[in-house]
This record gives structure tokens, sequence and C-alpha cells, in this order.
């Protein structure tokens, strides 16, 4: 398993559990909280919903159940908001009189509507008639004939028969705050709805002279106390006027309320609700309570098994932070300290790594690949050295045995002694030459001029240049290039390094071999090949063939006066240009050079 999966499976399981332990706290609290409002709900709802329902009656408006709401709340630590029934308009809320983010409420709400409630007394009475309904039968008694003409339940049973000719509006008295006068119980109602909207016509009178909200004092008939109906007698008795002068209203409330008598053994349940509809349309508009939690729980309130979890979590992420610090901090401190050995010039360290093949494994394998690789560097460089040192010191060692010799008399100069120290010198300036170009290349700085160029052509310009050394050697040179083959790549270092291969397999090939050059074109681009029948090479020297003054051959080298470093410069500029010179070989069969460089 590697370590970028433990690291993953590990991230994986302290996530779940993380996921897990806030699933369970959330619907654990969320499910203590609903039981908490639930349990609370129980306890002061009745209270909540008389409290907001009575200040609705006493207002006929919402105008300032801000403060009674958040009296409210602040006594039984409940959320309640407020709101229409279409739940467009949010009244009043209790976190945001508290000044804080309104929290989550229930689904299901209370309905209030802010309509007084009926006279006791009449309900008695309604209900009375109501009984007496259900018990008659009308299909088979006829109570015309056993009761007397003014009997109520006689004149119910007379107007259902006639709905079309509904009793008249029964006179009201021209004070309507005095007590309920007696009569028929849909006659008590309109004079109770026709009091209550007098009130409110009152208070908001004194509201408009005193610029402020008067409520009513009762919530019960006749709302106004004594002090209330003294104080202002003038909107009293305007309040009072207005009410008897509206007869279309009080036409329109008869009619609904003595509608009722149709209703027969329902008559008290038609009677309460038409009376709280017709209060509806002068008062406050019906609301919709809802209750939620006031806040979010604290930390302390966190149940046993909540607390519990949050510890696991806790501890599981402690350990796997562990563990992961300690895999990674070791492989790390041993590669910090293999570092600053191999800067302080230790090429020999190495990093050891465990048996397990991951990523931590794979960075140490890394680095020993790279101290390796800088010793191998550093080893060719000293080699470099020593090569160098070497080809110019045997040179150098016959000039100045022969300067020598000169000047002290020994020698007598001639013309053959001068030719032999000119090619001495002549070679060591070739090294030098080669040395220069091979650094350039290796440093990136070799200069190219890449150009459309035929590999053919440049095949046949550089079998020309070397036909009389062939020939002097007795080898025979075949040139293969019977169609163009257009490259892009620079033609003067491209014949460089057709020279240099040509020029290496003469050296190489014996008196009456053979060396071919062909050209041609595959798929991947052009390909040239150098083939010669020489001494050929072992497998271990071919590995070797492009390193710098390595030489196969060293006596026949020296004898042609070689520098060693042309098949290491044909390589890098082959590189250079984006193509790859390969080399293949066997003893006593030859050498093969293949060129392969991209197409235009």
């Amino acid at each position: 398993m590697s370590f970028r999966l433990r690291i993953f499976l590990l991230v994986l399981v302290v996530a779940v559990s993380a996921i897990g332990a806030t699933a369970y706290l959330t619907i654990s609290l969320t499910y203590r909280e609903a039981a908490r409002v639930d349990a609370a709900q129980d306890r002061h709802e009745a209270a909540i919903v008389d409290a907001i329902r009575g200040f609705g009656i006493r207002n006929g408006q919402w105008a300032g159940i801000d403060g009674v709401v958040r009296e409210l709340s602040a006594t039984t630590g409940l959320h309640i908001r407020v709101e229409t029934p279409d739940r467009l308009v949010v009244l009043t809320d209790s976190d945001t009189l508290a000044k804080r983010k309104a929290g989550p409420v229930q689904l299901l709400s209370r309905q209030i509507e802010p309509a007084p409630d009926l006279d006791r007394l009449i309900l008695a009475a309604a209900d009375q008639l109501s009984m007496a309904a259900a018990l008659s039968a009308p299909p088979r008694i006829d109570p015309t004939a056993t009761t007397r003409p003014d009997d109520p339940l006689r004149q119910r049973i007379e107007a259902a028969r006639r709905p079309d000719a509904p009793p008249a509006m029964p006179a009201l008295p021209e004070s309507l705050f005095g007590p309920i006068p007696r009569g028929a119980p849909d006659a008590q109602a309109l004079y109770q709805l026709a009091q209550y909207r007098a009130a409110l016509t009152t208070v908001r009178c004194r509201a408009e002279r005193a610029a402020r909200s008067p409520a009513l004092a009762l919530t019960t008939s006749p709302y106004l106390d004594a002090a209330q109906l003294a104080g202002e007698s003038s909107c009293v008795t305007s309040a009072n006027s207005q009410v008897l002068a509206d007869r279309q209203w009080l036409s329109r409330r008869w009619a609904e309320l003595s509608g009722c008598r149709l209703a027969m053994a329902a008559f008290d349940e038609c009677l309460t609700n038409e009376f709280a509809q017709g209060a509806l349309g002068f008062s406050a508009v019906p609301v919709e309570v809802f209750f939620g939690a006031p806040e979010s729980p604290e930390i302390g309130e966190l149940s046993r098994p909540a607390g519990y979890a949050v510890a696991g979590v806790i501890v599981v992420a402690a350990l796997g932070t562990a563990w992961i610090a300690r895999r990674v901090s070791r492989p790390v401190r041993l590669l910090t300290g293999a570092s600053l050995q191999l800067a302080a010039g230790r090429l020999d360290v190495r990093v050891p790594h465990g048996k397990v093949a991951d990523e931590l494994a794979a960075l140490s394998a890394s680095f020993n690949s790279m101290a390796e690789a800088l010793q191998r560097s550093e080893e060719r460089q000293r080699r470099l050295i020593a090569d160098v040192a070497h080809e110019l010191r045997t040179p150098l060692s016959n000039l100045r045995g022969y300067l020598e010799g000169l000047a002290d008399g020994v020698i007598e100069p001639s013309p053959e002694l001068f030719a032999s120290l000119h090619e001495e010198t002549l070679l060591q300036r070739r090294i030098l030459d080669d040395l220069q170009v091979l650094a350039l290349a290796e440093a990136g700085d070799l200069d190219y001029a890449p150009a459309p160029a035929d590999l053919s052509e440049l095949t046949e310009a550089a079998a020309t240049a070397h036909r009389a050394v062939a020939a002097s050697a007795g080898v025979e040179l075949v040139v293969d290039a019977p169609e163009p083959v257009v490259v892009h790549a620079d033609p003067d270092r491209t014949r460089q390094v057709i020279g240099n291969l040509l020029s290496n397999a003469i050296r190489y090939t014996d008196a009456g071999g053979r060396v071919e050059m062909r050209v041609r074109r595959d798929a991947q681009g052009a390909i040239l090949t150098v083939r010669d029948t020489g001494v050929g090479m072992s497998p271990a020297e071919v590995a070797r063939v492009f390193d710098r003054f390595w030489r196969a051959d060293p006596a026949r080298q020296r004898a042609t006066g070689g520098s060693g470093l042309g098949l290491t410069i044909a390589h890098r500029i082959v590189a250079d240009q984006g193509g790859t010179l390969a080399a293949e070989s066997a003893p006593g069969l030859g050498t093969t050079f293949t060129v392969r460089l991209p197409p235009l």
C-alpha cells in the first residue's frame, strides 16, 4: 500500500468520523431542542396565545405587540414569531427584538383571531335553544300548536319556514355602553358587537387627540371601564352615535346573526362564528404564532454520548496526525542530513529506505540516484582532466625534447625535424579546438543555423571529400542516396557529423575493406547509416564509444592523429538538433552508426 493511499485512508477515516459525529450531535441536539421547545410550548402556549389575543382585542391593531412578545419570550424562554396568515409579513420576532439572528421555528403554528368572545349569558341562551331544537322532531310535531306565539323555538321554526322574510332588526338602546339587554340571543349578539365597535372607536378617537395609543380596559362587555367612559365623554358620545347611525352595517350584521336561526341545532356555534367574523371586520387582522428555540444550545448542554463522540474524533485525529508526522519527518530528516553531507563534498553518502515501496521510499531512491549521478559526473570530470593532461603531455614532451636538443646542439636542425614538430603542434591545436567545441556543446552555447537541407546531398559531398583518403587506404567507399531527403538542421554541423563518422569508418577498416553510406526516409524522419567492414567492437566497447578521449584501438588512433573527441561531439550535435546517434558492432564484423534526424 502506497504512502499516498495510507494518508488518503487516514484522512477519509477522520473525515467520516468527524462527519458522523457532527451528524450525531446535530440530530441529538436538534431532537433535544425540539423536545425542550415542545415541553415549554405545552406549558406556556395557552398563556402566550391568550396574551397576544388579548392585546389584539384591546387594541384593535398590532402596533406595539413587540413589547408583549419580548416579555413573553423572556418569561417562557421560547422563540416567538408573529406573522400574517399568508406568511408574507412578519409582525414581530423575539430573536430579532433581542438583536440576534432569527432562529428556526416549528412548522405548525397557532392561529389567533383577535375577536372578543360572546357574553356567557348569550352563549348559554343560544345553547339552550340549540338543545331544544335538537330534541324536537319538526316533521311529526308542530310546535306552533302547543307553544305560545312568543316562544323563541316557535319563532325560529316559523322563521325557518319563511327564509325569505327574516325578522326585523331589533331596536338598539340609545347608549351602547350599558348592560346587554335581555332578548333573543342573536339580538344580544348584535348589541355586543355594536358595543365592541363603539369601544374601539372611542379609544381611537382618544388616541388621535392625545397622540398616543390607549387600549380597551376590558376584553369583555362593555370593554371600557368607568374611568375610560368618564375620561373623554365627547369621544364616547361620538362613537356611540357613529355606530348607531351606521344602519347599513347594523342591518348586514343582523342578517348574518339572525340567519343562524336556520342552523337549528348548531345555533350557538353559528352565532359564535358570525359574531367573530363581524368583529374582525373592524378589529385587528388574524395572525399566526410560531414557536422555536430561542438560541443555539451551549457546549455545556451536550449529552454524555455526544462528548464521547467528540473525544473519539479528537483521539483518532491526534493519533493519525502523529503517525503521519513520524512517518514523514524521519525520512525528511535523513534526506536533510544527507543533502548537507552531499553539499559538503561527500559524494558517497546514501539514504537508507525501507522495504515498503511508497512515495517516501521513491524519494529516497531518487536522492540516491542523484548522488550516484553526481559521483559519476565528478569521476568523469576527473577522468577528463587526466585524459586531457595525458593527451597533451606526450606531444609536449616530444616538443620539449626536440627543442632542448636543438638548444644544446645535440640535434641538427633539418626540414624533416621541423615538419615533425609542426605536425605535433597541429595535433595539440586540434585537441584544443575539439575541447572548445565540446565545452560549448555541453553548455548549450554551440551556435546552430537550422535550415532545410538535403541529407542525401550532404552525404555525397562528404563522400567526395574523403574518396582520396579512402583510396589511399585501399578502402572502397559506396554511397546509396537515390532520392532527396530534406531535414531541418544546420548544414555545416550535420556535414561535420557525417565527416567524423566517415573518417572513423575509413580509419578502422583495413585495406580491401568497404565503407557504405546509405540515406533513406521512414515515418519518423530521415535515417543515415555508415557501415564499415572493419575490426568491430565488443558490447562493452560499444557502450563507451561516445565517451570523451576513449579509443577502441589506442595504437591505431594515435597513429592517425585522432583526438578521441569526435564521436562525443557528433553525438552532442545530433542530440541538440532533435535527433539520435547510435552504434552497433560486433568483433571482426564491422561497425554501423545510425543517425536519425527529424523531418522538415
